[in-house]
């Protein structure tokens, strides 16, 4: 395993943060200053300011229902509060960011492995979203589902209506609001975001601000 991998997963940061700490030599393997890229064998001491790192071996997953108004952030942006005024546990990373008006399903863990093969865009895995608008009567067939917005393409799999002015959003990437981007291109309102489901996993009869552990 790659040295910046080794550090994000067992110092709960991420894969730039880790490089960071590698320039300053804070990190060593087996009491030697290690470099960009090095490989970490299965007995190799890793230390951090000469402190051994201990590799995770529990690792744990859970699903959480993201209520309006948080952030999915680690830190405080103005008086909004985050996640992790919820979640309390900030060991746990996060994957698939919804922004502050959306709500729904997240996944976090102690495993960025999993994480990533859960969330990444190159994973083509299905996140479904009910989207709640101001308007009962979208034509589909007019509907643009692929759209370029500031140079970057946006792209819906597919929509379909569910009830009255809920329809059922299917994305295969995941981009910066990207549901609402195209909405807002077809010049429709949206009153509600929710995501439901990412691959296997739903929210099921999860509660708002419930974190609920996956066996895996």
């Amino acid at each position: 395993m790659r040295i910046n991998k080794y550090l994000a997963l067992n110092l709960n940061i991420s894969r730039r943060e880790a490089d960071k700490l590698i320039k300053k030599n804070e990190i060593k393997i087996n009491g030697i200053n290690t470099k960009l890229g090095q490989i970490v064998e299965l007995n190799d001491v890793v230390t951090y300011k000469n402190q051994k790192i201990n590799p995770i071996k529990n690792h744990k997953y859970y699903k959480f229902y993201k209520p309006i108004n948080y952030i999915s952030s680690r830190t405080s942006q103005g008086n909004s509060k985050t996640i992790y005024d919820l979640i309390k546990n900030k060991n746990l990373k996060y994957s698939g960011r919804l922004d502050k008006n959306s709500e729904g399903l997240m996944l976090l863990s102690t495993d960025g492995n999993w994480l990533n093969d859960n969330a990444h865009p190159s994973k083509e895995i299905d996140k479904k979203y009910i989207v709640t608008t101001d308007n009962k009567d979208i034509d589909l067939k007019i509907f643009k589902k692929t759209i370029i917005d500031n140079k970057e393409k946006l792209n819906i799999h597919s929509i379909n209506k569910k009830s009255n002015n809920e329809y059922l959003v299917i994305l295969k990437t995941g981009k910066n609001r990207e549901i609402r981007r195209i909405f807002e291109y077809n010049n429709i309102k949206i009153t509600n975001l929710k995501r439901i489901s990412i691959g296997k996993h739903s929210l099921g009869n999860m509660k708002i601000g419930e974190l609920e552990e996956i066996i895996i």
